[in-house]
């Protein structure tokens, strides 16, 4: 009896291919979103102008080497969610996650506004980077999103009412702040 075949694998650059669809289309209904809430924003993947970019600002809380970061996610995460929220040609604010493998959450490790008082986008750069993530994680069927390991400083304007996270400091493990989407 001949061996049943098995169905092909997808190959990375489907994956990739899929993902970044799945990414753009998040783009273009947060961006949708925003607008209506009165928030204009590119969002777009952090590509080389927004690596270029977050090397200019100066102030910044945490020196994250987003170059490496960028990379290591792209070589290693074809479901990566990352963003870069633009306004004006300015880069306001970055973030690369990923989801859960086998839970129903999109984490997000690495978040980033531009600290510079003139950042076209000050006071809303949280929002326009969750709300792309928000409807990744939708797209993937994720029920929550989580900050992983957020700056302690943050964490109070995290759980604020406007972003509605909740703190989380479990027994084993890191503290997070999570929101059902």
């Amino acid at each position: 009896m001949p061996a049943t075949p098995h169905p092909p694998q997808p190959t990375r650059s489907a994956a990739e291919a899929r993902y970044r669809a799945l990414r753009d289309a998040a783009f273009r209904a947060a961006g949708a979103d925003l607008a209506v809430a009165g928030i204009v924003a590119e969002l777009r993947s952090i590509d080389a102008a927004a690596l270029d970019a977050v090397g200019g600002w100066s102030g910044r809380r945490v020196d994250w080497p987003w170059h490496m970061l960028a990379a290591a996610w792209r070589r290693n995460h074809p479901d990566r969610f990352e963003a870069a929220a633009w306004r004006d040609g300015v880069l306001c604010g970055l973030v690369l996650g990923r989801p859960a493998p086998t839970a129903p959450h999109l984490s997000l490790y690495w978040i980033e506004a531009n600290p510079n008082p003139a950042n076209p986008l000050r006071r809303n750069v949280a929002l326009a980077l969750f709300e792309p993530a928000r409807r990744y994680a939708l797209a993937l069927g994720k029920a929550e999103l989580r900050l992983i390991d957020p700056l302690p400083a943050v964490v109070p304007f995290y759980c604020s009412p406007a972003l509605g996270f909740e703190l989380v400091t479990p027994a084993k493990g890191g503290p997070y702040c999570r929101r059902s989407i």
